[in-house]
């Protein structure tokens, strides 16, 4: 009898332990809980996911990284972290396809990726530069994607490793491709019997500045052999406005989401230039303002971004509205920081004046993403050059979701087209 009175409260013990963190759970999930805008994602499956992923994100970077008082951990943060994660998303299962090997080409660490025996379909390649504010990322963190590229066309891939920032500054990164890429032409014929007419270049993000940045530089400096084309998703190109329409829309209804956010790109591109932003973080609300723009510069930006009225006219985010212009936090100190940089094409490839000698060329936009009118303003131009432009905008898309490929149908559509695009490329070739 003893030992059944025993039981009984142990059983009530275990039970009142289950109730508080079921509580608990939901007491956190209600607190996490923020509704997706209308449109983020398009399928119900989507937005589940999104309702798991995003509070996840937030709770695991984005919270954490806003605790540190030094803007070099917040990066160190996030570099850690996100290195952890996407090691659980875009899982893929058919790495035992792949023949993967890491190869030091002038001194920049690169991983091929082809199909075993090389049972590849064509005799091109792509050349992909992950994103990641140049400050985040990696190689790895891209294995999945890159895997199922390389599985479904049949394709060599190579990826590049790139230094970061705050480490290594512009243009270090972009020194580092080159070389990479470089030697590829060289010894690629050799080595995986490619043919160096047929090479795509592909970035993301940071990635896609960076590809944008070695395609343009090849082309003003005749080189050879062509590049075939470029593949450029959801590409940052330039920091001189960031108060642009899909900028306010991130204000307005964005912010505190674990989205690429205004802050955090002032933050990353000031790194990239090389400015200690562990002593100049007070200069941020100044450029998220457009106050870091010298008045000499103002008529080149202007002529540049001159096609931004008719994105803003066809792009209005269904007519929700979106907070006005804030006010100018001008400052010359951050003007005098930057002045080198804001209209250098090589940092901002926006910024670049002649672009009718460029490859056929992809740019992906998503309409959740503070990047969206660059993008889109940057194909307007290229076509407006004469340029081959195939532009895709995914009016359900957000920023970084090729990420999760695996997980979402609208990156699998991205992926697709991204496919179809680039195999047709390097058949022209």
């Amino acid at each position: 009898m003893m030992l059944k009175a025993e039981k009984e409260p142990s059983k009530r013990r275990q039970l009142i332990g289950i109730l508080i963190i079921g509580l608990v759970l939901l007491t956190t999930g209600y607190c996490l809980y923020k509704p997706l805008p209308e449109g983020f994602t398009i399928t119900k499956w989507d937005r589940v996911v999104m309702h798991v992923v995003e509070p996840a994100l937030r709770v695991a970077y984005y919270y954490p990284s806003r605790m540190f008082s030094k803007a070099s951990d917040m990066i160190f943060w996030t570099r850690g972290t996100l290195n952890v994660l996407t090691k659980t998303l875009g899982i893929f299962t058919t790495n035992n396809q792949l023949e993967i090997k890491w190869h030091n080409w002038n001194g920049t660490p690169v991983k091929s990726y082809r199909p075993l025996d090389n049972r590849t379909t064509t005799d091109g390649a792509v050349i992909f530069i992950h994103g990641g504010g140049f400050a985040l990322g990696n190689v790895d963190m891209y294995d999945s994607l890159i895997g199922r590229l390389t599985v479904e066309m049949k394709t060599l891939f190579i990826s590049i490793e790139y230094r970061l920032s705050p480490e290594t500054v512009f243009p270090g990164g972009i020194m580092d491709c080159e070389a990479a890429i470089d030697h590829f032409f060289k010894y690629g014929p050799r080595q995986f019997g490619v043919n160096t007419s047929k090479i795509v270049i592909m970035g993301d993000s940071a990635g896609g500045n960076l590809a944008t940045v070695i395609t343009q530089r090849r082309a003003a400096r005749q080189a050879s052999p062509k590049l075939a084309g470029q593949v450029l998703i959801y590409p940052l190109l330039q920091m001189a406005d960031m108060q642009s329409i899909s900028y306010r829309y991130f204000r307005s209804r964005l912010q505190g989401y674990a989205l690429v956010d205004p802050e955090s790109v002032a933050y990353y591109y000031m790194f990239y230039a090389g400015i200690d932003m562990d002593e100049k973080a007070y200069l941020v609300p100044s450029v998220t303002s457009n106050g870091h723009i010298p008045r000499r510069l103002r008529p080149q930006v202007q002529k540049m971004l001159s096609h931004k009225s008719v994105i803003e006219s066809v792009h209005n985010y269904r007519n929700h509205s979106v907070s006005e212009i804030s006010a100018v936090e001008w400052s010359v100190e951050a003007q005098e920081l930057l002045e080198p940089f804001l209209a250098n094409p090589d940092f901002s490839p926006l910024m670049r004046d002649d672009l009718s000698n460029l490859p056929p060329t992809m740019v992906i936009t998503c309409e959740f993403d503070i990047l969206r009118d660059e993008g889109l303003i940057y194909a307007h131009r290229l076509k407006t050059s004469g340029v081959l432009t195939k532009a895709i905008h995914y009016e359900n898309g957000f920023h970084a979701m090729l990420n999760f490929h695996s997980e979402l149908d609208e990156a699998t559509k991205a992926v697709n087209d991204i496919e179809q695009w680039t195999l047709e490329t390097i058949a022209r070739a």
